[in-house]
């Protein structure tokens, strides 16, 4: 949970209200103008989406935000750098690249490697450049798996929740929520930038867990109006 000074707030301009994850233009603005944040050693019981419709789309209000923040903070790119200095700007742009184009293009990376190592020379390759670029996609592969799997499991480690680590199995369906709702964003990012569809906490608290009606990756139950939203 985060705490903001006013004082910080005021000197800042506050937050975007149109952005629809305003922690994330918030804190680049926080950084942007030279203050600093710090973390406690302290957990937070707050409660994930009970229902995978409901997991879709928060992620993609996630998604979508991060979008908006990359769009506004990088219309002036020789400002951003001014501002954060080469080094954590460079930063900025990699953690945006990778939590953006990530989900966007690597079920079709995973598609494109899995069908070269099946029918194409991926694990046999003859020419030296062929040698060359399959042990770097090869490498690729085996980091980010790592990558990916090992902090999680770490982090279940030291949480005491090693019960749980048969769930990892479920990670590629995870990547795959992870797609469905980044294009979902891509697509209200076109249609309705401003939307925000909220997610309902408190469900454990009540003891009730509401199943969601079934409904398409690119449908949301509430139709506002665009220009309605747009002058919000």
């Amino acid at each position: 949970m985060p705490h903001f000074r006013i004082e910080a707030l005021r000197d800042i301009g506050f937050w975007d209200a149109f952005n629809v994850t305003e922690d994330a233009d918030l804190g680049l603005r926080l950084a942007r103008a030279g203050f600093e944040v710090r973390t406690f050693a302290s957990q937070t019981f707050e409660e994930a989406p009970a229902a995978f419709g409901a997991l879709v789309k928060q992620r993609t209000r996630w998604f979508k935000g991060w979008m908006q923040t990359f769009i506004v903070h990088c219309r002036r790119p020789m400002r951003l750098f001014v501002d954060l200095g080469s080094r954590r700007a460079i930063a900025v742009l990699a953690m945006f690249a990778s939590g953006l184009f990530g989900p966007l293009l690597g079920p079709f990376l995973a598609a494109r490697m899995t069908y070269d190592a099946i029918f194409g020379a991926l694990l046999a390759p003859v020419a030296p450049f062929e040698i060359a670029l399959s042990t770097l996609w090869c490498c690729l592969a085996i980091a980010g798996a790592i990558s990916l799997i090992l902090p999680l499991a770490m982090g279940m480690r030291r949480r005491g929740l090693t019960r749980f680590l048969r769930a990892l199995i479920y990670l590629p369906l995870w990547l795959m929520m992870l797609s469905i709702a980044a294009w979902r964003a891509l697509y209200e990012l076109c249609r309705r930038p401003f939307h925000w569809e909220k997610t309902e906490h408190g469900l454990t608290a009540r003891g009730v867990v509401e199943a969601e009606k079934d409904v398409g990756p690119f449908v949301s139950r509430e139709e506002p109006l665009f220009d309605q939203e747009a002058g919000a």
